[in-house]
């Protein structure tokens, strides 16, 4: 079985491929004496043309989405359009994705769409090159590539659903959609000019018919894959499944979501971990386990933590880190450089009804208790202490001894009036990140697992007409939370699928929506809601819902669904039309 070489070197191979697009052979035809490959060159005649020239292809395909969504810009893109977070930081970037408020010109817009279609053209530069070399091949490696064909077809499909997510004209609701614009297709083929280069965008309804292509084509060709440890980050045939059965709720595919999703639950070996191994499995702990379908790997692989050439490792956990108490007792420090705290409405929606904002009140012995009890009672939703860490209630160990968590860091406004809960998925739980430890930043993405898969298969059973399916599916998911056998009934079990759920703030319209609000307690911080606002056009709702944000008061329209094509690519392809209302 083929070996992953070495993620940890992802870096050094993906400069390594980019040459190989670029450079040719170095030659001089006037002069044979001159007519001397470089061996130290790559060329498109000498690389790919082995195998394992393809797997090293591969792997850089897999450390591309190190960059993109799943960088530390995950702070920008993930957590603060849907609200999970506020700003502590009042800088330029911050206030715009907060509030919703993109034009064309932000740069890192133009980051995530140039990052991701360069990806993907790049996942087409190996399926090409794997049909020109297929012949050349004997039939052990041409099945050994088949495997390899299947891996980029899904990485392919992942990178056209993240940026059709985020810029297609909108998500499909009607059939009328499908005719609306999604995203220029690179379909196979390379530009073999300038003007090749500029393309139109593609329909919507195009668009998720080729990732439901390239997701049903990678399924078939990693059928029955298992990888060994070494090569346990790859993607298998329940990963294709997994993400093809979200594409096809995403698309309102219902029976054929319904029965992929089942095909994944019943035969993948994968299942819902226990509450205790869930509550850590963000934080470098338990990764690659039970649940898990795909993880973005990330490695340790320098101690130098601001160096921005990074290689294997990430630094979002830096940027969204806890703040605790110094060793004097008055002073608050952060393991990292932490500016964004939970939105306060946020607290609200798991069941936390106190209001309590005043850093010496919180300090209290009576905040404490009340704050505990509910955790003992569970009239909080429990996940809220998987995906946050309460100020004076919550402690993490940094530098060599238990702290007492303190409010989260604030840089340009002031939490005075703020509860200001912190992080706790992907940040660092059990050492500093200021003590040169390199693995202070290798927490991995986790991008599909069980929960998710048992959520979309619940709204797939609802949309079928199967409601005691749907509920039930939902209910496993939710005894979970509660820490409770997931397959046995509960006492905190649902009884409809209108039922009250944990929220305790005022208006939200999640109050008596389990389905909807079981996916945004249990996804927490994970990137996943903001896709579920928009496919379920419920951003005025979430708008009046959270109200404001610190740099200002929500303010909705319509046109905030569908984000704006970076001006750079409208200004260099003229083939390229902008989304309505920028």
């Amino acid at each position: 079985m083929m070996k992953l070489q070495s993620t940890q070197k992802i870096s050094a191979w993906a400069a390594a491929i980019a040459l190989s697009c670029t450079l040719g052979v170095v030659s001089c035809n006037e002069n044979k004496f001159l007519d001397v490959n470089n061996p130290n060159i790559l060329s498109s005649a000498t690389f790919p043309t082995r195998l394992v020239d393809m797997d090293l292809s591969l792997i850089d395909l897999y450390g591309r989405f190190r960059q993109g969504f799943y960088s530390d810009q995950f702070r920008y893109i993930a957590i603060l359009p849907d609200h999970t977070a506020d700003m502590g930081y009042n800088g330029s970037g911050f206030n715009e994705y907060a509030e919703i408020r993109l034009t064309p010109g932000d740069g890192s817009l133009g980051f995530y769409w140039n990052t991701h279609n360069e990806a993907m053209i790049r996942c087409n530069n190996f399926l090409i090159n794997a049909e020109k070399l297929r012949p050349t091949f004997t039939k052990d490696d041409q099945a050994k590539l088949a495997v390899m064909e299947g891996q980029a077809r899904f990485l392919r499909a992942l990178h056209y659903f993240i940026i059709e997510s985020l810029f297609g004209e909108t998500m499909i609701q009607t059939d009328a959609d499908r005719a609306k614009k999604g995203i220029p297709l690179w379909n196979g083929t390379l530009a073999q000019s300038v003007s090749d280069a500029a393309k139109p965008r593609a329909t919507v309804g195009e668009v998720w018919d080729f990732i439901i292509a390239d997701l049903t084509k990678s399924a078939e060709l990693l059928k029955g894959v298992k990888w060994d440890e070494a090569n346990k980050p790859r993607a298998t045939e329940w990963s294709a499944k997994a993400l093809l059965g979200k594409a096809y709720v995403f698309t309102k595919q219902y029976a054929k979501a319904r029965d992929v999703l089942k095909d994944v639950i019943d035969n993948s070996g994968k299942k819902l971990v226990d509450f205790q191994t869930f509550s850590t499995m963000f934080n470098g702990m338990n990764e690659f386990n039970d649940e898990s379908l795909f993880e973005i790997n990330l490695t340790p692989d320098r101690k130098d933590i601001w160096n921005s050439q990074l290689n294997t490792s990430t630094q979002y956990g830096i940027f969204i880190s806890p703040s605790y108490l110094e060793d004097d007792g008055k002073g608050e420090g952060t393991n990292g450089f932490g500016n964004l705290f939970i939105h306060d409405r946020s607290i609200d929606r798991f069941g936390f009804a106190d209001q309590t904002t005043a850093t010496e009140q919180m300090k209290t012995k009576a905040y404490f208790d009340k704050s505990v009890q509910a955790r003992v009672n569970k009239t909080i939703d429990p996940r809220m202490l998987v995906g946050t860490l309460q100020p004076w209630v919550d402690s993490i160990y940094v530098f060599d001894k238990w702290r007492k968590v303190t409010k989260n860091r604030a840089e340009g406004f002031v939490l005075t009036d703020n509860k200001g809960f912190n992080h706790r998925k992907y940040v660092l739980l059990d050492r500093g990140v200021w003590q040169g430890n390199s693995e202070s930043l290798a927490n991995n993405f986790i991008v599909l697992r069980m929960g998710d898969v048992m959520l979309l298969y619940a709204e797939a059973l609802k949309e079928t007409g199967n409601t005691a399916g749907a509920l039930e599916a939902l209910n496993m998911v939710h005894r979970r939370a509660y820490d409770v056998p997931v397959s046995k009934p509960s006492k905190y079990d649902y009884k409809t699928l209108t039922d009250k759920t944990a929220t305790v703030g005022a208006g939200d319209h999640l109050a008596n929506d389990p389905l909807k609000y079981e996916r945004w307690a249990e996804l927490f911080a994970e990137g996943h809601w903001w896709f579920d606002v928009c496919r379920w056009k419920i951003g005025d709702k979430e708008a009046a819902y959270y109200k404001k944000v610190k740099s200002g008061d929500l303010i909705w329209n319509d046109r905030k669904y569908a984000f704006p094509i970076p001006q750079d690519e409208v200004l260099s392809n003229p083939k390229i039309v902008q989304n309505p209302g920028y």
